[in-house]
């Protein structure tokens, strides 16, 4: 089955309510990076942010306090995946230039800032800083260049100071779709 590509938290979570849980993780197989809705400045550096009318977010829950819930459905997200699918490559590169695999729009990002990798035959998701200007963290603490730093479930990325993502695995990001609807 052939995946589909959304740009928000909204697009998934109204992709999840056609879908439902199961065949949802059958469709979405890679893991997911969240922009960090809760650091504003993230936002202006990624922003490609659809504004959310009031009706589709009484829609989607009625009685939730509007403003945390409004930015994370707004929250970019990534798919954990090569630009060339067809690509035998398991390095994934996350970095400022364009010809990178997930690319950052950030002057404080490096053209080729890191990469992240697939453990062969498990769920594990790697990360791994490649000499970046600025550093890369998770949850605050900054990685080595060319170490492998394995990721957790709902783990704080930041490349550089002010881009921060979330790392979430497919079900860990059905369960976050599922608790907000």
């Amino acid at each position: 089955m052939e995946e589909f590509h959304h740009e928000t938290v909204l697009d998934y979570l109204q992709s999840l309510k056609g879908l439902g849980p199961e065949q949802f993780l059958a469709t979405y197989k890679r893991p997911f990076l969240v922009e960090n809705y809760l650091a504003p400045s993230s936002k202006i550096k990624l922003a490609r942010v659809e504004t959310i009318s009031e009706l589709e977010l009484n829609d989607l829950h009625p009685s939730s306090s509007k403003g945390e819930d409004e930015s994370l459905l707004q929250a970019r997200v990534i798919t954990l995946q090569k630009r060339d699918i067809d690509s035998s490559e398991r390095m994934i590169f996350v970095g400022r230039s364009a010809n990178n695999d997930i690319v950052l729009p950030n002057k404080m990002v490096s053209k080729l800032h890191a990469y992240f990798r697939q453990v062969p035959g498990s769920g594990v998701v790697q990360l791994v800083d490649m000499n970046s200007t600025n550093g890369t963290f998770v949850n605050g603490t900054k990685l080595a260049p060319s170490v492998k730093s394995s990721l957790q479930d709902e783990d704080v990325i930041s490349f550089g100071p002010e881009t921060k993502l979330e790392f979430f695995s497919p079900a860990s990001f059905c369960r976050l779709l599922q608790e907000l609807s």
